[in-house]
C-alpha cells in the first residue's frame, strides 16, 4: 500500500464532509478542515498579522488530489454551514507520489457598499 492510498482511506473514515462548488459545478468531498493556528499565518496575503490576533478565521483544507485549488479560481468550499474561499493551495508529494492537496481558506464574505470604501 502507497502512501496516497494510505491517505485515503484515513481521510475516508475521519474526514470531514465538505461541498465544492467551481464552474457550475457541486461535488461533495471528504477533507480535514481545521483552523489555521496563529503561527502558520503570519503573512497570508503578504500582510503581517498584529501580535495577539487570533480569530480562527482562516483554515486548513487537507483533502484528496483530485480537488486542486488556486487563488481566484472562484471556488467556495462549504464544510460544516460556513462558505469559504481559497486564498492559496499546493499538493503535496512524496517521491513520485502526490499524497493530498492543501489550500487555506478564508470566510466568505458578502461585500457590501460600506466595503468598497475601505483601503488596505
Amino acid at each position: 500500500m502507497n502512501v496516497h492510498t494510505t491517505f485515503r482511506s484515513i481521510l475516508r473514515r475521519y474526514g470531514n464532509t465538505v461541498t465544492i462548488r467551481r464552474n457550475g459545478r457541486t461535488e461533495t468531498a471528504k477533507a480535514f478542515v481545521q483552523p489555521l493556528r496563529r503561527r502558520h499565518r503570519l503573512y497570508i496575503n503578504d500582510k503581517a498579522i498584529p501580535a495577539g490576533l487570533f480569530d480562527n478565521a482562516y483554515k486548513l483544507y487537507i483533502g484528496g488530489c483530485e480537488h486542486r485549488f488556486s487563488y481566484g479560481d472562484n471556488t467556495v468550499i462549504t464544510c460544516k454551514g460556513q462558505d469559504y474561499t481559497v486564498v492559496t493551495g499546493e499538493e503535496f508529494v512524496v517521491g513520485d507520489d502526490e499524497v493530498y492537496v492543501w489550500a487555506i481558506l478564508s470566510p466568505k464574505k458578502e461585500l457590501k457598499e460600506d466595503d468598497y470604501d475601505v483601503i488596505d
